[in-house]
């Protein structure tokens, strides 16, 4: 059963994806001590009804030596925890772009309810670092939940 609108084209309410993003200065954590080894930053609020596209981690400033993150949703967002959904063990004491994880099955993750992606800060206790990490997300919430198809679409004949 399809729902009004066609093939032709896009409509004018359809969603567009958004980048967000949060700095944090390692340093600053823990009353200015840093991580502690295992320590889980909340870093990005995702709403309800929100489909995560893609996220991953910049290292700005390396973290203290061997330092490694994961960034994951550590939270139960439809019965799913993965702290490292995105990026696993990703070497934190240089500054760069850290690559997906290629055995991710969270390349795409729909939330439900709300929830937040995490930075778990493994391996050692870091006093410095900064790293940004960022979302690629979308609003998946209904636009209009009216069902408008007509007995005649249905097929229930079959």
């Amino acid at each position: 059963v399809t729902g009004v609108g066609g093939t032709t084209g896009h409509p004018s309410n359809g969603r567009t994806p958004y980048m967000v993003e949060n700095t944090i200065d390692v340093s600053a954590v823990n009353g200015d001590s840093g991580t502690a080894q295992n320590d889980v930053l909340k870093c990005i609020d995702v709403p309800a009804e929100t489909i995560i596209i893609a996220a991953g981690i910049e290292v700005l400033t390396a973290c203290s030596g061997s330092v490694t993150v994961d960034v994951g949703i550590t939270g139960s967002t439809a019965g799913f925890s993965d702290p490292d959904a995105y990026i696993d063990a990703y070497d934190a004491t240089g500054a760069s772009y850290a690559p997906r994880d290629p055995t991710s099955v969270a390349i795409m993750l729909t939330c439900k309810v709300a929830d937040t992606i995490d930075v778990l800060f493994e391996g050692a206790a870091s006093s410095a670092g900064k790293v940004r990490v960022w979302a690629v997300l979308c609003d998946i919430s209904g636009i209009d939940e009216t069902d408008r198809n007509t007995s005649t679409q249905h097929d229930t004949a079959v």
